[in-house]
């Protein structure tokens, strides 16, 4: 081990060096930490005033990752809160995807703002934000089908393999619901999109379907009808 005096010398004689560099630098080495891990960012600031200013640029907050961030801390912070909504200024996606969720589903009177947050998200590119905005559009309105299939196609788009990219958007939300205390209603049983007599209706029942089950393998409208129903599973379970 080395000498812990010396060691400090030598960190107190690296600042002048970082505080020479350039500020654009600073905050693109500082948001590369934090796409990465939001604990490195928090470490790295720590470390010299000169990563502190720069972990606070708007850059950083709009790129850091918050897939690991609670949704809902189990302690009441401030800090807490206050990063995360500077995040969200800033226009981070998971931020903001994280907002509208418990906006959505954890409060019924805050339902409309909870789904700005997620057009936000969606419309930055947020996987997951744009498929459960479509779900829910196509939950609560059946005038707005089409505007719930164009953030659908984001999902499956994204992806060589939409079926895969779909669970994974699955999985992701079960596990952030999970988390949360949701309202019972929050989203209602729609009417089947097909109508069609001569589809399987593959996977639509009402009892519990586990997220592993295979795709139904007919129609658009069935495809997502299966979704709606696995959703809604999730939902009265947590």
């Amino acid at each position: 081990m080395g000498c812990p005096r010396l060691m400090k010398r030598t960190k107190k004689q690296l600042f002048p060096y970082i505080k020479s560099l350039p500020e654009e630098l600073l905050t693109e080495v500082l948001a590369r930490v934090g796409s990465s891990s939001v604990i490195d960012l928090f470490n790295v600031k720590q470390s010299c005033k000169g990563f502190f200013n720069a972990g606070c640029d708007a850059e950083v907050l709009r790129r850091v990752s918050l897939e690991k961030f609670p949704t809902v801390p189990w302690m009441n912070s401030s800090k807490y809160y206050s990063f995360l909504r500077d995040c969200e200024e800033k226009g981070n996606p998971e931020a903001l995807f994280k907002h509208g969720m418990v906006e959505y589903f954890s409060s019924m009177n805050k339902q409309k703002s909870g789904i700005e947050f997620l057009k936000k998200a969606a419309c930055l590119g947020h996987e997951e934000a744009a498929y459960i905005l479509g779900l829910i559009l196509l939950c609560t309105d059946h005038r707005l089908k089409a505007q719930a299939f164009d953030f659908l196609k984001i999902v499956e788009k994204e992806s060589s393999t939409p079926s895969t990219n779909i669970q994974k958007c699955r999985k992701r939300l079960e596990e952030i619901i999970r988390e949360m205390w949701t309202s019972r209603g929050s989203l209602p049983q729609p009417e089947p999109l097909c109508t069609s007599l001569v589809c399987k209706k593959n996977g639509l029942k009402s009892g519990w379907v586990s997220i592993e089950d295979e795709e139904p393998s007919n129609c658009e409208d069935c495809r997502w009808d299966h979704e709606i129903v696995l959703l809604r599973n999730m939902l009265h379970a947590s």
